[in-house]
């Protein structure tokens, strides 16, 4: 009982903490990267049972070519992919929405995949690594080594900690990494829908009565899944009613009846329950997103309105700037926790972090502000834009 209750030391040269998507991509990349020793990675992530997952992502153009360069998209199925050929961001008045269409049969603007599948694959491929399924509860760092304190009495040593453990990152608090907090006293909801149409591949960003909402094709022909982003006070409201679904259609419909589009609810996804599920949308800012022998990655360096559907696709930039970073550094014989790594993968992500965080932030709050001339002037300019190849700075923005 004695030597069970001792603490056990283990050393690796790179550890990454989080068990999510952007988590698991950092391992892969550090595995493939052929940099390092297999025993050189270590992965913390606390066990988690996500039965009956159904959400979705938008992977942009280039997250896919990630994901290609990496076997991923081979290994999924049919229904697993939908890809996205179409985009439409309707205003307020619901007029001449801003369109972005592919030039050929082959091209993808992106495309929706389930979580879960994604995840699922990239663990199959790192399961060779070494996993620690626990918390940390401690770090402390000296000239030569971070050690990680886990909540199971194991610690490890390392040269370098990369940071995914999401937007409310406990280790970003103790590495007293400091965040501007962005409280929009907005909740999330997200669940599945039906359309009186096939969705023909087209993905619709519409600013309703409601709040702003994202919706995606999913893989019925007429099913889709929508993130909303509702004031706290309305979605209560909405919530507290026995079937708020039908509510949620009701001003959805009313909102896109002039195109004749339709939403209804839906009971079952694949012979699985369908029910919403609600989150806070407290944003945050970490204008310096390392600390000694530490990077934060991901959710944890940034959180941004899921309004443009770019929060995933931030993550894998990340990922690869961060390798990029180790890459560059190790080709001059310097340590793992050398400056000129964090301040690479810094000066590299902070600026395109900072622009994406700016213009999901123009447009949240622009379109959701109660100034009639506020909107006017976003209504004039969406239907100026349509006409010029300008919009395709949108495009280009939700690439970086």
């Amino acid at each position: 009982m004695a030597i069970k209750n001792l603490s056990q030391e283990n050393f690796h040269k790179i550890c990454v903490v989080g068990g999510g998507i952007t988590g698991a991509m950092m391992v892969l990349l550090l595995k493939n990267s052929n940099i390092f020793k297999l025993s050189d990675i270590c992965w913390i992530k606390p066990k988690v049972n996500l039965k009956d997952d159904l959400r979705t992502t938008f992977f942009n153009k280039t997250s896919l070519q990630l994901l290609n360069q990496l076997n991923i998209l081979k290994s999924l199925n049919k229904n697993d992919f939908t890809p996205v050929k179409k985009i439409k961001v309707f205003g307020t008045n619901h007029k001449s929405p801003l369109e972005w269409d592919h030039f050929d049969k082959e091209t993808k603007l992106g495309a929706v995949i389930k979580n879960n599948i994604i995840l699922k694959i990239i663990e199959e491929k790192i399961k060779d690594i070494k996993r620690y399924d626990s918390f940390v509860n401690n770090t402390k760092c000296n000239k030569f080594e971070r050690t990680l304190y886990l909540e199971n009495k194991t610690y490890i040593k390392t040269h370098l900690l990369l940071s995914a453990d999401g937007k409310n990152s406990y280790l970003r608090k103790l590495l007293s990494i400091n965040t501007i907090n962005k409280n929009i006293k907005h909740i999330a909801i997200s669940g599945f829908l039906q359309q009186n149409n096939n969705h023909n591949l087209t993905a619709i960003q519409a600013f309703t009565n409601l709040g702003p909402i994202g919706i995606l094709p999913y893989e019925n022909k007429n099913l889709v899944n929508f993130v909303l982003s509702i004031e706290e006070s309305r979605c209560k409201k909405i919530l507290s009613k026995e079937k708020p679904e039908n509510l949620l259609c009701y001003e959805l419909n009313k909102f896109f009846s002039r195109i004749n589009l339709h939403f209804a609810p839906v009971k079952k996804i694949n012979k699985i329950e369908n029910k919403l599920s609600y989150w806070n949308l407290d944003l945050n800012i970490v204008l310096n997103p390392t600390s000694s022998r530490a990077i934060l990655i991901g959710d944890a360096a940034h959180s941004i309105h899921p309004l443009a559907g770019q929060g995933l696709n931030l993550s894998f930039r990340d990922c690869v700037s961060a390798l990029n970073a180790i890459k560059n550094s190790l080709k001059f014989g310097n340590d793992l926790g050398d400056k000129y790594i964090l301040n690479f993968y810094k000066d590299e992500r902070l600026p395109k972090t900072i622009a994406m965080t700016a213009f999901t932030d123009f447009i949240f709050f622009g379109f959701t502000s109660t100034s009639s001339k506020t909107q006017k002037i976003l209504t004039k300019g969406m239907a100026g834009l349509n006409k010029t190849n300008l919009k395709n700075i949108f495009r280009d923005l939700a690439s970086i």
